[in-house]
Protein backbone atom coordinates (compact mmCIF):
# COMPACT_ATOMS: atom_id res chain seq x y z
CA UNK A 1 0.00 0.00 0.00
CA UNK A 2 1.42 3.38 -1.16
CA UNK A 3 1.46 6.33 1.93
CA UNK A 4 -0.63 8.04 0.40
CA UNK A 5 -3.37 5.63 0.27
CA UNK A 6 -2.44 4.39 3.83
CA UNK A 7 -3.12 8.21 5.22
CA UNK A 8 -6.41 8.17 2.89
CA UNK A 9 -7.55 5.14 4.76
CA UNK A 10 -6.45 6.62 8.14
CA UNK A 11 -7.82 10.07 7.62
CA UNK A 12 -10.88 8.17 6.76
CA UNK A 13 -10.53 6.38 10.46
CA UNK A 14 -9.40 9.11 12.13
CA UNK A 15 -12.45 11.41 11.28
CA UNK A 16 -14.61 8.62 12.35
CA UNK A 17 -12.84 7.81 15.60
CA UNK A 18 -13.17 11.58 16.49
CA UNK A 19 -17.21 11.47 15.96
CA UNK A 20 -16.94 8.21 18.36
CA UNK A 21 -16.28 8.66 22.75
CA UNK A 22 -14.20 6.54 23.53
CA UNK A 23 -11.59 6.44 20.02
CA UNK A 24 -8.72 8.73 19.79
CA UNK A 25 -7.59 9.53 16.07
CA UNK A 26 -4.24 9.40 17.39
CA UNK A 27 -4.56 5.59 18.23
CA UNK A 28 -5.91 5.34 14.86
CA UNK A 29 -2.96 6.37 13.21
CA UNK A 30 -0.97 4.56 15.81
CA UNK A 31 -2.69 1.41 13.84
CA UNK A 32 -2.11 2.57 10.61
CA UNK A 33 1.60 2.73 11.45
CA UNK A 34 1.81 6.78 10.68
CA UNK A 35 1.70 8.20 13.75
CA UNK A 36 5.19 8.90 13.97
CA UNK A 37 5.47 10.19 10.30
CA UNK A 38 2.23 12.59 11.19
CA UNK A 39 3.50 13.99 14.31
CA UNK A 40 7.12 14.72 12.31
CA UNK A 41 4.96 16.05 9.10
CA UNK A 42 3.32 18.65 11.73
CA UNK A 43 6.09 19.48 13.89
CA UNK A 44 8.76 20.09 11.49
CA UNK A 45 6.46 21.16 8.44
CA UNK A 46 7.85 18.82 6.27
CA UNK A 47 6.37 15.81 3.73
CA UNK A 48 2.76 18.31 4.12
CA UNK A 49 2.16 17.02 0.70
CA UNK A 50 1.02 13.85 2.74
CA UNK A 51 -1.60 15.43 4.81
CA UNK A 52 -3.70 16.58 2.16
CA UNK A 53 -4.80 12.72 1.43
CA UNK A 54 -5.04 12.72 5.60
CA UNK A 55 -7.20 15.86 5.67
CA UNK A 56 -9.28 15.05 2.49
CA UNK A 57 -10.28 11.23 4.55
CA UNK A 58 -11.29 13.12 8.04
CA UNK A 59 -13.58 15.67 5.80
CA UNK A 60 -15.11 13.02 4.22
CA UNK A 61 -15.88 10.90 7.25
CA UNK A 62 -16.52 13.71 9.32
CA UNK A 63 -19.09 15.76 7.44
CA UNK A 64 -20.47 12.72 5.27
CA UNK A 65 -20.61 10.62 8.42
CA UNK A 66 -22.04 12.40 11.26
CA UNK A 67 -25.58 12.59 11.47
CA UNK A 68 -25.03 8.81 10.93
CA UNK A 69 -22.54 7.89 13.52
CA UNK A 70 -24.52 10.26 16.13
CA UNK A 71 -27.98 8.31 15.04
CA UNK A 72 -26.31 4.58 15.33
CA UNK A 73 -24.35 5.88 18.87
CA UNK A 74 -27.66 6.61 20.36
CA UNK A 75 -29.60 3.42 18.91
CA UNK A 76 -26.80 1.35 19.42
CA UNK A 77 -24.27 2.20 21.92
CA UNK A 78 -23.59 -0.86 23.82
CA UNK A 79 -22.31 -2.31 20.62
CA UNK A 80 -20.55 0.27 19.07
CA UNK A 81 -18.58 0.73 22.95
CA UNK A 82 -18.39 -3.16 23.25
CA UNK A 83 -16.74 -3.53 19.66
CA UNK A 84 -14.49 -0.16 20.51
CA UNK A 85 -13.55 -1.21 23.71
CA UNK A 86 -12.40 -5.36 22.89
CA UNK A 87 -10.41 -3.39 19.55
CA UNK A 88 -8.26 -1.07 21.99
CA UNK A 89 -7.28 -3.28 24.49
CA UNK A 90 -6.20 -5.88 22.13
CA UNK A 91 -4.17 -2.86 20.56
CA UNK A 92 -2.72 -1.53 23.85
CA UNK A 93 -1.83 -5.54 24.98
CA UNK A 94 -0.59 -5.69 21.26
CA UNK A 95 1.54 -2.48 21.62
CA UNK A 96 2.88 -3.33 25.05
CA UNK A 97 4.32 -6.52 24.41
CA UNK A 98 6.15 -5.86 20.77
CA UNK A 99 8.08 -2.73 22.79
CA UNK A 100 8.35 -5.08 26.14
CA UNK A 101 10.03 -7.60 24.14
CA UNK A 102 12.64 -4.94 22.40
CA UNK A 103 13.86 -3.86 26.19
CA UNK A 104 16.94 -4.86 28.02
CA UNK A 105 15.91 -6.74 31.41
CA UNK A 106 16.89 -3.68 33.45
CA UNK A 107 14.34 -1.79 32.08
CA UNK A 108 10.95 -3.88 32.34
CA UNK A 109 10.39 -2.74 35.97
CA UNK A 110 10.35 0.41 34.96
CA UNK A 111 8.45 0.33 31.42
CA UNK A 112 5.78 -2.03 33.29
CA UNK A 113 5.20 0.13 36.27
CA UNK A 114 5.02 3.02 33.53
CA UNK A 115 2.26 1.03 32.02
CA UNK A 116 0.39 0.16 34.78
CA UNK A 117 0.08 3.98 35.85
CA UNK A 118 -0.70 4.82 32.33
CA UNK A 119 -3.47 2.27 32.30
CA UNK A 120 -4.88 3.66 35.65
CA UNK A 121 -4.86 7.46 34.00
CA UNK A 122 -6.68 5.62 30.90
CA UNK A 123 -9.50 3.86 33.32
CA UNK A 124 -9.56 7.63 35.11
CA UNK A 125 -9.96 9.56 31.76
CA UNK A 126 -12.09 7.34 30.75
CA UNK A 127 -14.76 7.12 33.46
CA UNK A 128 -14.75 11.14 34.21
CA UNK A 129 -18.94 11.90 33.71
CA UNK A 130 -21.28 14.67 35.50
CA UNK A 131 -19.15 17.22 34.70
CA UNK A 132 -20.89 20.39 34.02
CA UNK A 133 -18.91 22.74 31.36
CA UNK A 134 -19.96 26.07 30.80
CA UNK A 135 -20.80 27.43 26.86
CA UNK A 136 -18.82 30.40 25.69
CA UNK A 137 -16.89 31.93 23.18
CA UNK A 138 -13.45 31.45 25.56
CA UNK A 139 -15.04 27.95 26.83
CA UNK A 140 -14.61 26.60 23.43
CA UNK A 141 -11.89 27.74 22.38
CA UNK A 142 -10.24 25.74 25.17
CA UNK A 143 -12.45 22.82 24.75
CA UNK A 144 -11.02 22.55 21.48
CA UNK A 145 -7.59 23.10 22.53
CA UNK A 146 -8.01 20.18 25.30
CA UNK A 147 -9.85 17.72 22.64
CA UNK A 148 -7.35 17.98 19.57
CA UNK A 149 -4.70 17.72 21.67
CA UNK A 150 -6.17 14.46 23.28
CA UNK A 151 -6.40 13.75 19.53
CA UNK A 152 -2.87 13.74 19.16
CA UNK A 153 -2.22 11.39 22.41
CA UNK A 154 -3.00 7.48 21.39
CA UNK A 155 -5.79 6.49 23.59
CA UNK A 156 -7.32 9.40 25.26
CA UNK A 157 -10.14 10.33 23.69
CA UNK A 158 -10.98 13.94 21.90
CA UNK A 159 -15.52 12.90 22.18
CA UNK A 160 -14.75 11.30 25.25
CA UNK A 161 -13.63 14.46 27.29
CA UNK A 162 -16.47 16.16 25.24
CA UNK A 163 -19.06 13.83 26.51
CA UNK A 164 -17.61 13.80 29.84
CA UNK A 165 -18.04 18.02 30.76
CA UNK A 166 -21.54 18.05 28.25
CA UNK A 167 -20.92 19.18 25.40
CA UNK A 168 -20.51 16.60 22.99
CA UNK A 169 -24.11 16.94 21.67
CA UNK A 170 -23.75 20.39 21.14
CA UNK A 171 -20.17 20.08 19.23
CA UNK A 172 -21.97 17.06 17.12
CA UNK A 173 -25.13 18.70 16.12
CA UNK A 174 -23.04 21.80 15.44
CA UNK A 175 -21.14 19.68 12.35
CA UNK A 176 -23.92 18.28 11.11
CA UNK A 177 -25.59 21.45 11.33
CA UNK A 178 -22.63 23.96 10.37
CA UNK A 179 -23.18 26.22 13.31
CA UNK A 180 -20.43 28.44 12.72
CA UNK A 181 -21.37 30.24 16.21
CA UNK A 182 -19.76 27.01 17.79
CA UNK A 183 -17.41 25.75 15.55
CA UNK A 184 -15.00 29.04 14.90
CA UNK A 185 -14.25 28.98 18.47
CA UNK A 186 -13.99 25.54 18.96
CA UNK A 187 -11.79 25.23 15.58
CA UNK A 188 -9.83 28.32 16.73
CA UNK A 189 -8.64 26.08 19.75
CA UNK A 190 -7.79 23.45 17.82
CA UNK A 191 -5.62 25.12 15.29
CA UNK A 192 -3.55 26.86 18.48
CA UNK A 193 -3.08 22.99 19.39
CA UNK A 194 -1.84 21.98 16.14
CA UNK A 195 0.93 24.36 16.30
CA UNK A 196 1.86 23.68 19.67
CA UNK A 197 1.31 19.99 20.72
CA UNK A 198 2.56 17.87 17.79
CA UNK A 199 7.04 20.02 18.75
CA UNK A 200 6.00 19.00 22.30
CA UNK A 201 5.40 15.33 21.33
CA UNK A 202 7.92 14.83 18.64
CA UNK A 203 10.48 16.01 20.70
CA UNK A 204 9.14 13.62 23.33
CA UNK A 205 9.06 10.89 21.06
CA UNK A 206 12.98 11.57 19.83
CA UNK A 207 14.28 11.58 23.53
CA UNK A 208 11.97 8.69 24.97
CA UNK A 209 10.65 6.49 22.42
CA UNK A 210 9.76 3.38 24.55
CA UNK A 211 8.89 5.25 27.49
CA UNK A 212 6.40 7.39 25.32
CA UNK A 213 5.13 3.79 23.61
CA UNK A 214 4.38 2.41 26.74
CA UNK A 215 2.34 5.04 27.77
CA UNK A 216 0.39 4.95 25.15
CA UNK A 217 -0.20 1.57 25.01
CA UNK A 218 -1.28 1.86 28.59
CA UNK A 219 -3.59 4.89 27.69
CA UNK A 220 -5.16 2.62 25.45
CA UNK A 221 -5.25 -0.47 27.00
CA UNK A 222 -7.26 1.75 29.27
CA UNK A 223 -9.65 3.27 27.88
CA UNK A 224 -10.55 0.43 26.38
CA UNK A 225 -11.32 -0.88 29.25
CA UNK A 226 -13.36 2.07 30.78
CA UNK A 227 -15.67 1.67 27.50
CA UNK A 228 -16.80 -1.85 28.38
Amino acid sequence: MSIRLRFLLAGFCIGLAELLPGISGATVALMFGIYKKLIECISKLKDLDLLVPLLLGMAVSVFGFSKLINFLFLNYTNLFEFFIGILMIFYGAYLFLSNIQKSKRKELFFFSLLFVISVAIGVAIGNLSGLDASVGTFPLVIYGFIAFSFLLIPGISGSAFLLAIGIYPLIIGSVADLNLLVLLPFATGMLFSLITMPKLIEKLLSKFDKNIYMIFAGFILGAGSSII
